[in-house]
């Protein structure tokens, strides 16, 4: 019998099809002591309870299944010296997040930002349809893909970026991260939708963003520690970035007193632009669960542990 650790939540009808699987449920609220060494899989993620339980001499976890994309807060190294396989919930919320994205591109390639605040006729035509700004997205994993997806219907020119230069669906091109030397010179809007690791932290520095001249709109659904906020505001205020849209912060909270907030041409979310109706956790997990139970290599969202993603 394999026992699965609940730490997000399962329906009753989750529960019931586990138990087709031969698989028993418990949470932290029925585990006893003496389960921790008995614990197969870990669905979700509390710090606390898994701590306890990696540190249990004879514990069974082979595989734990995130509730989040980014992965960048758990003890990677600890789980990889444990040889504890970790999916990720990658895609889970891409269309959400890609919605987003088009919400934030057509709010001020249509205006939206000079109306909201307008009290007066004057009408605004400094206007653009998405077929007028070619975009780049850096990070070319199922929300890039879908973001691309979304933008090809309204004609918009789409390069991607990733780590290697490999081609993807839906991309004109795409360039490798480490040489962004051939990218072309009229894009006019930037999607970051990296995730945070050794080699992605501040990426967006002064450096980076002048790669990129008379830059439209920046927008940054990856991680907050992937920008250097200073040198994006600095752009800002020099009008070589005309606006951004931040949906991740390098500190989140924002602190009340965060230049951030005083940036009339900047567009602040609060990391929620994956709220709405997505696809359910479950079934990520129940992708690779079959492959577990035979006892083969699980081959959906797993994570790479020396590349943190």
């Amino acid at each position: 019998m394999t026992k699965l650790l609940a730490l997000s939540p399962l329906t009753d009808e989750n529960i019931e099809s586990l138990k087709k699987y031969h698989i028993t449920v418990v949470t932290p609220e029925t585990m006893m002591p003496d389960d921790y060494a008995k614990i197969d899989i870990i669905y979700g993620w509390r710090s606390k309870v898994i701590s306890k339980i990696l540190k249990t001499s004879n514990h069974k976890v082979k595989w734990i299944q995130s509730f989040s994309a980014g992965v960048d807060f758990m003890p990677l190294a600890d789980l990889e010296n444990q040889h504890i396989t970790l999916t990720n919930a990658s895609g889970q919320t891409a269309v959400p997040i890609a919605e987003s994205v088009m919400s934030y591109i057509l709010h001020f390639a249509r205006g939206l930002h000079v109306y909201q605040t307008q009290n007066h006729w004057e009408p605004f035509e400094k206007q653009f349809t998405l077929k007028e700004l070619p975009v780049i997205i850096f990070g070319t994993g199922r929300i890039g893909q879908q973001i691309a997806t979304y933008l090809q219907a309204f004609g918009t020119e789409v390069y991607g970026v990733n780590t290697t230069g490999h081609p993807v669906g839906g991309f004109k091109e795409t360039f490798a991260i480490n040489d962004l030397t051939q990218v072309p010179d009229h894009i006019a809007i930037v999607i970051n939708a990296l995730p945070s690791t050794p080699t992605t932290n501040n990426f967006f520095n002064k450096s980076q963003l002048e790669l990129f001249k008379d830059l439209f709109l920046f927008i940054n659904i990856g991680r907050g520690s992937t920008v250097n906020e200073r040198d994006l505001l600095a752009k800002l205020n020099d009008g070589s970035i005309q606006h951004a849209a931040l949906d991740v912060t390098k500190v989140e909270p924002i602190p009340n007193d965060s230049q951030l907030w005083h940036q009339d041409n900047l567009l602040l979310t609060q990391h929620s632009t994956w709220a709405g109706e997505s696809d359910s956790l479950f079934n990520i997990f129940m992708k690779n669960l079959p492959d577990f139970l035979a006892g083969q290599p699980l081959s959906y969202n797993v994570v790479d542990y020396k590349r943190g993603y």
